[in-house]
């Protein structure tokens, strides 16, 4: 028996192989699901008006920061009700270029590589190489996960 097919009976375990995770399908979206959304909203703004009123933020940043806080409620309530592949794709290339990207160049610049290459070319050519390199890396493995997984995210309907 190959070394690939013995890890992956012995991940899989006694999980028999017609077996799919399959979480999504079977689970109705909960009676709390639109209340979710509205309760996090009033909860932003809520919060921006005890920030300015309380803590004495000036109001350009509360206003900011509720523009910002509503932005991001968009895109995840976009995310996770409207899901369509080409969002999903991005999704998983940017968690490819976030940590995976960022720990292979967190990994580079700690190995001493980084170094050899800053001496030889200079600080900004090596910073930019690094993180075009790095980045690039990142991005193509969470793109190679996402069409692996059919670029659906856990517990999407």
């Amino acid at each position: 028996m190959s070394t690939l097919k013995y890890l992956i009976f012995r991940i899989r375990g006694w999980i028999p192989k017609e077996y799919q995770v399959t979480l999504a399908h079977n689970i109705p979206k909960p009676v709390w699901w639109k209340p979710l959304w509205i309760a996090v909203l009033l909860l932003s703004v809520a919060s921006a008006v005890v920030s300015y009123f309380v803590f004495g933020i000036p109001v350009d940043r509360v206003v900011l920061g509720i523009f910002l806080t509503c932005f991001c409620i968009g895109i995840a309530y976009y995310i996770r009700v409207r899901p369509s592949i080409q969002v999903n794709r991005a999704l998983y290339i940017l968690l490819g270029i976030t940590p995976l990207g960022f720990s292979i160049w967190m990994a580079f610049a700690l190995s001493g590589l980084g170094r050899q290459l800053t001496n030889a070319i200079g600080a900004l050519p090596s910073l930019l190489i690094g993180w075009a390199v790095c980045l690039s890396v990142g991005a193509v493995i969470g793109n190679w996960i996402g069409r692996r997984r059919g670029y659906r995210l856990p517990l999407t309907p």
